[in-house]
């Protein structure tokens, strides 16, 4: 559903002290040995532009005034580089105490290996039915919960320039056809029709999911045996071909940023991308500020919905040192002005996880979300209907080896066979289901 204007004073007012109470009510459950000694707290966080980071400092600031003996340090890391960082700690012994904005791909995995801690005290702390419906079955695990939900971002949006495509007399594409209609169409010159990822990287890797779903099919079914060669693999690896002969030069390296930037700097005329472009767009490229929409991103089928959302959640690995202290911080980052200033630090790309934050002034009040209100709500009904890629609808089993599978490159090695190397479709699509099916015997 559309985001709500009105929240109740009295519940704002409970809304501004949530995350502080939440923590206050954790705190004596703290070892009084950790409690008195002093605590450098480790936060690995995957969300990292400035201003981000700068609310990230008044929230701690704020944490450590109440927490005297307890430091955070907070550590930004990239999605590239979160996995191999990642095993070296475990291999290492000295892991992160909390992990910010991980994406549910990765905290599956996690979780699928024993290496994460119950969170169940954070959840009910901050209000468990104040979660989305959607989050809360996605992070709980036989009975418990094994990640905070956070925030969530939906990559599966298309961005496009509405007076390049009312030039051209063309509509927002709703279907994969039309969209390599708008494609073709718009590209002209030095000028391109879309921007999407087709680098061995780590957005490469996340939308493959996505296509797949939208085009009827799985990477692991719910008995959990890979199904990755199939048709409607084919169907995607045929459509990202098909694509990129519209895409800018040097498209065969893009990850995230890459994308983003060919659409913001009126490279290409439309991309895949969550809300984040709101926020560059009027930062980068302010003259085409009025001439940016989006819609869900186009459909093989129109009687197939299906979009995903990052789901983005906070993790305590079991290995964590100053675990107690982690959670207290964990449910300081909901504190609503500090959590506000979070989420709109890239206003439109992060979106709160609490029904309450999402239907709140405080949150809805930031003016360029007052200015693209309807991008917003596009945003927010997109992810009302979506799915974590590691659990497709609500009925799947977790996919346990999610991070795995796409953090090894397996998706995007089989799209450059196809587009790059000429390789047909179904034999890339064999070697992509040979690899799979070793990683999960591994």
């Amino acid at each position: 559903m559309p985001a709500k204007d009105i929240v109740s004073p009295d519940r704002r007012s409970l809304l501004k002290a949530a995350g502080a109470a939440a923590a206050l009510s954790l705190a004596g459950r703290i070892p009084e040995a950790e409690a008195q000694a002093p605590v450098t707290l480790r936060a690995m966080t995957l969300q990292r532009a400035p201003l981000q980071m700068k609310a990230y400092e008044a929230m701690v600031k704020g944490f450590e005034a109440v927490n005297r003996n307890i430091k955070v340090e907070v550590l930004p890391v990239s999605q590239t580089d979160l996995w191999p960082k990642l095993a070296a700690a475990y291999a290492g012994g000295d892991v992160p105490d909390l992990v910010m904005q991980i994406t549910s791909e990765n905290a599956v995995s996690l979780h699928g290996q024993g290496l994460l801690q119950p969170v169940d005290d954070v959840v009910r702390a901050l209000g468990e039915a104040d979660f989305e419906p959607a989050a809360q079955n996605l992070f709980k695990d036989k009975g418990s919960y094994f990640a905070v939900p956070a925030s969530n971002n939906c990559v599966s949006l298309l961005w496009y320039r509405k007076d390049l495509l009312g030039e051209a007399g063309l509509a927002p594409p709703q279907t994969w056809e039309q969209l390599v209609n708008v494609a073709r169409r718009l590209t002209k010159g030095d000028k391109y029709g879309a921007s999407m990822p087709y680098g061995k990287t780590a957005m490469t890797n996340s939308i493959t999911w996505t296509l797949v779903y939208q085009a009827g099919g799985r990477i692991i079914a719910p008995d959990n045996s890979v199904v990755f060669n199939s048709d409607a693999t084919v169907a995607v690896l045929e459509f990202l071909k098909e694509m990129h002969p519209f895409m800018p030069p040097g498209v065969n390296r893009y990850d995230f940023s890459d994308v983003l930037n060919a659409y913001v700097q009126g490279t290409s005329a439309t991309c895949m991308y969550t809300g984040r472009a709101i926020v560059n767009v009027n930062n980068e490229n302010p003259s085409i500020a009025d001439h940016i929409s989006c819609v869900p991103f186009p459909l093989r089928s129109l009687d197939r919905p299906w979009w995903s959302g990052a789901f983005e959640s906070l993790i305590v690995p079991k290995a964590a040192k100053n675990a107690a202290a982690a959670k207290l911080f964990a449910a300081w980052n909901f504190k609503l002005d500090t959590y506000v200033e979070f989420i709109n630090a890239t206003p439109g790309h992060q979106i709160p996880m609490l029904k309450s934050v999402l239907a709140s002034p405080d949150y809805l009040s930031h003016p360029l979300l007052v200015k693209y209100r309807k991008e917003l709500d596009v945003t927010i009904d997109t992810l009302s209907k979506a799915h974590a890629t590691a659990k497709p609808d609500d009925k799947s089993p977790l996919i346990v080896k999610a991070g795995e599978i796409q953090n090894s490159g397996i998706f995007a090695e089989t799209i450059q066979r196809v587009v790059i190397e000429g390789e047909a479709p179904r034999r890339a699509a064999a070697w992509g289901q040979d690899r799979i099916a070793r990683l999960m015997r591994g």
